[in-house]
């Protein structure tokens, strides 16, 4: 990161705190679940501390990965779409920035999910030849918006 380029500015809808949580419990729920089968069968067998750790582990799994994390995410979550650059800034414990440069940029989509449906949020990709970056949970009218910008922005001169 450069001391000259200012940290992006965008925030995701709040809708996206619903979005981000239950994409996480559909994991997190079903290791939690796991725990307390397995917790469960251990109780007759060896009660005590290993019942314990895994009932314990079950629920710590649920309220960390399933909602504090995620929360953490939509809270961290930045953008900016600007003429030269698509800024993101992203992450619960660990924080990425990314910078893709306009110029790189071969190609834009939006994409519906059935999540995102729930919330009636999609998510903008944005393509280059080193991969993708998405930008998640933006509301289907915004989403539109800055796929339409970044393709308009993308192209070259020679193109327009």
């Amino acid at each position: 990161m450069s001391a000259g380029t200012p940290e992006p500015s965008e925030r995701l809808p709040r809708e996206a705190r619903g979005y981000f949580v239950l994409g996480a419990l559909a994991w997190a729920a079903p290791v939690a679940i796991g725990a307390f089968v397995v917790a469960g069968a251990l109780s007759s067998d060896a009660p005590g501390v290993l019942e314990w750790a895994l009932r314990s582990a079950g629920v710590a799994v649920l309220l960390l990965g399933g909602v504090a994390f995620p929360l953490l995410r939509w809270r961290s979550w930045r953008y900016e779409v600007r003429d030269e650059e698509l800024d993101l800034l992203r992450g619960a414990v660990v924080v990425t920035r990314t910078l893709i440069p306009m110029t790189r940029v071969q190609h834009v989509d939006t994409t519906r999910t059935v999540i995102g449906d729930l919330f009636d949020l999609r998510s903008v990709a944005v393509h280059t030849a080193a991969g993708s970056n998405d930008i998640p949970a933006l509301r289907p009218g915004e989403a539109a918006a800055i796929r339409d910008r970044i393709a308009l922005l993308a192209r070259r001169p020679d193109e327009l």
